[in-house]
């Protein structure tokens, strides 16, 4: 495969999948992602982050395969650099699923070793890479990534929440972390009811309406996004994101606020 950033535009079936990675089939059906200077992101980071991974693993790391979630979401968003729009395709997260066949299969095979469709080509919340990604991008507070690695303690919280427009209000977001670390360890049925009520009461009022108009600071992303990524040499300590601007003191009050009547809806005391 490429060490340029693909993406496979239709969705593959089994079969095709199979001997694409296998080497039986040459890859033409990939095209490289190209941005507006026309340059294609390197896979290099991700090359070196994937094989650290795999040497952990090697190690005796993440018995409990969903553990390994809060350890690699935050270093994936680091190594692989998008924009959202670019983030939003199906097929370049299918590319990157395909070269990391392994990872994929070891985290998401059941127990007859069949990996379910959606983990190679499926929504956010679903798809093995995009999951990951997307779970950085909404929960991360600016460049620190440590509530992103919160967030996939409880599996519940991307597996319900990514794929919900209400996410996509950072502030709502780190206040939904917060509150449900703070519950210790809520059940499934909890988390879910949450998203449920939050998911209404948000319909006819937006968080923003609590948190203010919220907006990243959109050239500082560009750049990192754009940037040469200084590999890491050690990828055990937890790098540093992009910086946002759309968490300030008064936004976070704004969520939390929305989040606890949301808590309050839903009888969670």
């Amino acid at each position: 495969m490429s060490d340029r950033l693909s993406c496979i535009p239709h969705k593959l079936d089994a079969a095709l999948r199979a001997r694409l990675r296998d080497g039986a089939e040459a890859d033409d059906s990939s095209a490289p992602v190209e941005r507006r200077h026309g340059e294609t992101p390197s896979m290099s980071a991700m090359d070196s982050l994937m094989g650290a991974f795999h040497r952990l693993r090697a190690g005796g790391e993440w018995a409990d395969r969903s553990a390994s979630d809060r350890w690699l979401a935050p270093r994936v968003h680091y190594a692989l650099r998008l924009h959202r729009i670019e983030a939003a395709d199906r097929g370049l997260f299918q590319w990157v699923a395909l070269r990391y066949a392994d990872y994929v299969e070891w985290r998401w095979a059941d127990a007859k070793d069949a990996v379910a469709e959606d983990r190679w080509w499926g929504p956010i919340h679903k798809q093995a890479f995009a999951r990951l990604w997307w779970g950085a991008e909404l929960f991360r507070d600016g460049s620190d990534y440590r509530p992103v690695e919160r967030a996939f303690v409880f599996q519940d919280l991307p597996n319900s929440y990514l794929h919900r427009p209400l996410i996509r209000c950072r502030s709502l977001a780190l206040a939904l972390v917060e509150r449900i670390s703070k519950s210790g360890t809520p059940s499934s049925d909890q988390v879910n009811a949450l998203a449920r009520v939050l998911n209404l009461a948000t319909a006819g009022a937006p968080p923003e309406l609590e948190t203010g108009y919220e907006v990243d600071d959109l050239v500082a992303y560009d750049h990192w996004a754009t940037t040469e990524i200084s590999i890491p040499s050690d990828w055990g300590p937890l790098p540093a994101g992009p910086a946002a601007s759309d968490t300030t003191a008064e936004s976070l009050i704004g969520g939390a606020a929305v989040v606890d009547r949301g808590w309050g809806y839903a009888n969670l005391d």
